[in-house]
């Protein structure tokens, strides 16, 4: 289902839980560390836009060779800001220059700047960030680098503010604010923070992950929907683009609106009395689909030229607001995320699919649809004998990696809803354990692997079972559902063979652009392509392959100086075992979702 587009990329929120346990230097104190971070891009119609970024730091009392901030070398396959030599982070503090050094962590990819003598008073930290250079070939990741857009800038936080270090004992207040005094007077600007010049992060606790977790984007051509006048509150939902709306290939008013009734029905299911307001950016891209989840806001990439349909990224769009809410928190000692992501993701696909139908938003027959593509992309998926762990290292090299949590965690929700509500006799459902689990988060309590296996051994009646059901899905291979599990929508789970995903050629080659790894006898094969194909385009994302067993692979590439376009059916011609789901004709009475 298309809403795995969006993250074949993990949360940004996921990685700033990753490496939480990275060592560092502590300060003298212990006291609370106010922090002001100042935006002043630099756009001018002669030169590259800029971000120049400024962060005070008040006090922090550091002893010698400690570190003062640090900032990740990159995320997944994405490089953050690298603030060298030539492009410098400077300090100045009460007693004048204060001299930095950089010490690089590989172990934790994470570059620090210690202090070459104790701080006194303030300290004033500077630096310039750069957008980051693209072109066709450059890779499919994450979308947290820094961008220059129609004039403009588009980012987030987390490749280019560098943050003092971790401390679980020390909470931050947090004052962003915007200096527009080097850009010009109609220029507008955005974050998922807030709309307004300046904003304070009011959880305190969470200021770092405010600010690392953070899209903004600001430009003359900077364009906000509703716009301001229709929401003058600036409500709870804004969708900002680029440029004008006649040039991105999908309806942007349709989407936002669908967007922002679904947001305002998942906060009253997820009981969110005061939520943050939910904000979408657009960004065009030279290739490629997809997105990235950030802290109440998601940034959603486009190719221009790529038809993708309208239905596909409300799905996708559903998925990334959902995780403003059901989230596990990452066990000690597994940097992957693999105790994780199948929870963060397919509970995300489960009522990304589920409740847009409980709420009215699709029918019958589009739950239908999207329920069965769900499922053939798990069972037909080639990676799927692979254990979680397997598939979180494979994760930026194997699209089919990527994909697996999403369809692994639905089918394993599916199959524990059943069980759940079999063993209540219909009382209880999948999401009493879910939104129990959301409650401990928000309580402050763990709400981690051991949380989770707890509350669903309550409602199983077993926790050993609960125990045996999770080793079952996480190990890897077919995860069978019960062909009742559905009953209470009406529908029934039948058993089918479906052709397994096969491109025919190496995966890798998407992101490399040189075809690798052509099998013979494969469609691909078939169809003229060859090892060496310098690939031009390809016109059908990786995703909607994968997600729709009807859709055909469509390729543009070079050879001999040649231009090709070829369309295939991405399939293999062997069969394997699925499932899908059809209309039963009757509905059980256990109504819970």
């Amino acid at each position: 289902m298309l809403l795995t587009t969006s993250l074949l990329f993990w949360l940004v929120q996921a990685a700033l839980g990753s490496y939480r346990h990275a060592p560092s230097q502590q300060p003298l104190t212990n006291e609370p560390l106010p922090i002001d971070v100042t935006f002043m891009p630099i756009i001018s119609p002669h030169e590259p836009a800029v971000l120049n970024i400024s962060v005070t730091l008040y006090r922090p009392n550091l002893a010698a060779n400690a570190s003062l901030v640090e900032l990740y070398l990159a995320f997944g396959n994405v490089p953050c800001q690298s603030y060298n030599d030539t492009n410098p982070i400077t300090a100045v503090d009460d007693e004048g220059v204060l001299e930095l050094l950089i010490s690089d962590d590989e172990e934790y990819a994470l570059r620090r700047w210690l202090t070459a003598r104790p701080t006194s008073g303030t300290v004033n930290i500077s630096m310039t960030a750069l957008p980051r250079h693209i072109d066709i070939t450059t890779p499919i990741g994450p979308r947290v680098d820094l961008r220059e857009i129609d004039g403009g800038l588009q980012g987030s936080g987390f490749s280019v503010v560098p943050w003092p270090p971790s401390l679980p004992e020390v909470e931050h207040d947090l004052n962003f604010c915007w200096d527009l005094s080097h850009s010009p007077p109609n220029t507008n600007f955005a974050s998922s923070l807030g709309e307004d010049l300046c904003h304070r992060f009011l959880d305190r606790a969470q200021a770092k992950q405010g600010m690392q977790s953070t899209v903004f984007a600001v430009g003359s051509t900077l364009h906000r929907y509703p716009p301001v006048e229709q929401s003058p509150e600036l409500s709870q939902f804004g969708l900002f683009y680029f440029g004008n709306t006649s040039d991105i290939p999908f309806d942007v008013e349709k989407l936002g609106d669908y967007i922002n009734a679904l947001f305002t029905n998942l906060n009253a299911f997820f009981d969110v009395p005061n939520s943050r307001p939910y904000r979408v950016f657009l960004r065009p891209s030279l290739r490629g689909y997809g997105g990235a989840g950030f802290l109440s806001a998601f940034m959603l990439e486009y190719y221009p030229a790529m038809n993708v349909e309208q239905w596909e990224l409300e799905w996708l769009l559903a998925h990334e607001v959902t995780h403003n809410w059901p989230l596990m928190d990452s066990s000690p000692g597994q940097p992957t995320q693999a105790n994780n992501t199948w929870y963060n993701e397919g509970i995300a696909t489960y009522y990304q699919t589920l409740l847009p139908h409980r709420f009215g938003h699709t029918t019958a027959e589009e739950l239908v649809k999207q329920m069965n593509m769900n499922l053939q992309a798990y069972y037909t998926n080639p990676a799927i004998d692979l254990s979680n762990e397997e598939a979180a290292e494979r994760m930026w090299t194997d699209p089919a990696a990527q994909r697996l949590p999403y369809h692994r965690g639905l089918v394993y929700f599916l199959r524990m809803g059943f069980f759940v509500r079999q063993a209540s006799g219909g009382f209880v459902g999948i999401d009493d354990a879910v939104l129990e689990l959301l409650g401990a988060r928000r309580r402050g309590e763990p709400f981690g692997l051991d949380a989770w296996i707890s509350l669903l051994g309550g409602a199983l009646g077993d926790v050993a079972e609960a125990w045996r059901e999770y080793n079952t899905m996480a190990v890897g291979g077919y995860l069978g559902l019960p062909p009742a599990a559905l009953s209470y929508l009406g529908l029934r789970i039948v058993s089918v063979m479906q052709e397994k995903l096969d491109l025919g050629f190496d995966p890798s080659s998407l992101n490399g652009r040189i075809i690798a790894g052509v099998r013979t006898g494969s469609r691909a094969h078939d169809a003229g392509l060859r090892d060496g194909d310098v690939l031009v385009e390809n016109k059908v994302m990786y995703w909607q392959v994968a997600d729709d067993i009807s859709r055909n692979m469509t390729l543009m590439f070079k050879r001999d100086g040649r231009d090709f376009e070829l369309t295939y059916w991405p399939r293999s011609r062997e069969t394997v075992p699925s499932l899908q789901v059809e209309e039963a004709g009757h509905t059980h009475a256990w109504s819970d979702l």
